[in-house]
């Protein structure tokens, strides 16, 4: 056990000082290349009304010009450190096709339909129609499903197991029910980036609970994936915390939530990650919520959603919402840790 603790803080070490040297010269390129944050007022044709009280709550004259691709860090590092350094295996070659995948569509999500088309007002009110985002559920998913497919061509994936009670052959079927819950955990992550800090710290806490519990279920395969990736988290975290450096952005939050998901489903943690994550889980349901009622019944459940914003709405500072939703996290893990043991 201490011989593995030791390699795998190698790890972490390791891909730590490569995210010190790296994230300076990333935020400098991300100015050069004016990829930054350029939040202006737009009309909400599903939800009627403006995004005035979203700029307000943001602060956006004083935060616009903030770079919002640095998850580029998360999406570069991790899986770079991973292959330099830690022994490879089927299935976690797949887990670095899927989280190089995802971080691309978060990138090309963030530089085409967000920087490309913060000048053009008709580009903006697509974007917040719910037919827009179905369409991007769409085509997400069936990035999944491709993943999902390359998962169940390695050999090794040809059951999942919900502790010992039921075991579930993966046929065509639940490969395309895996997809879309997948791309729905996907989702819960990328909303969930929305207060400085905030994502990045409940993340720090999934992906070390994670560790400790594929650790003392002597499943040890992916520790050194968690190693890396908690030594990227921890400096983005420096970066990010108020006022943040940058924000991160699809790039960063596709790629880590799928991550999550993907290590839960692969080690049988199914349950304890989705405990793991509810925090995501309620975050990705407020905005759901919002955006059915507006759309059918033309009604807000929220001041703003996701609920993150709504607090923020009400008053709460952001350092308020952000340290209860990571002290949400730590129950909530220790929680699915008992779990996974059971």
């Amino acid at each position: 056990m201490i011989d593995i603790l030791r390699e795998n803080f190698k790890y972490l070490l390791i891909s730590t000082i490569a995210s010190v040297i790296f994230a300076p010269i990333m935020i400098s390129l991300l100015y050069k290349f004016n990829q930054v944050s350029g939040i202006k007022k737009t009309s909400l044709k599903d939800k009627g009304g403006t995004n005035s009280v979203f700029m307000r709550i943001m602060r956006t004259t004083q935060t616009d010009g903030t770079p919002n691709l640095g998850g580029i860090l998360i999406w570069i590092i991790v899986p770079f450190i991973t292959y330099l350094v830690t022994p490879m295996f089927p299935l976690l070659k797949v887990l670095l096709i899927g989280f190089i995948l995802f971080g691309f569509w978060g990138l090309i999500d963030v530089v085409v339909f967000t920087n490309g088309c913060k000048n053009n007002e008709k580009l903006r009110v697509m974007q917040e129609t719910f037919e827009w985002r179905l369409g991007k559920l769409f085509f997400a998913i069936l990035l999944n499903l491709g993943v999902m497919y390359l998962l169940h061509k390695t050999g090794y994936f040809t059951e999942i197991k919900v502790f010992s009670l039921l075991a579930i052959n993966v046929t065509p079927l639940i490969l395309l029910i895996l997809a879309v819950i997948g791309q729905f955990a996907i989702y819960s992550g990328e909303i969930s980036d929305g207060l400085d800090g905030l994502m990045i710290g409940m993340f720090i806490i999934i992906t070390s609970a994670m560790f400790v519990l594929l650790l003392v279920q002597n499943k040890f395969d992916f520790l050194p994936f968690l190693a890396v990736l908690l030594g990227v988290l921890i400096v983005n975290l420096y970066f990010n915390i108020p006022p943040a450096r940058f924000w991160n952005g699809g790039p960063g939050a596709m790629p880590l939530a799928f991550s999550m998901f993907y290590i839960g489903l692969v080690t049988d943690n199914l349950i304890p990650y989705f405990a793991f994550s509810s925090i995501t889980w309620l975050i990705m349901l407020s905005s759901a919520i919002q955006m059915i009622s507006m759309k059918f019944f033309k009604k807000r459940v929220f001041k703003i959603a996701p609920i993150h914003h709504h607090f923020q709405a009400v008053g709460w500072p952001q350092y308020k919402i952000t340290m209860r939703f990571w002290l949400f996290t730590l129950v909530v893990s220790l929680l699915g840790i008992y779990l996974g043991l059971l």
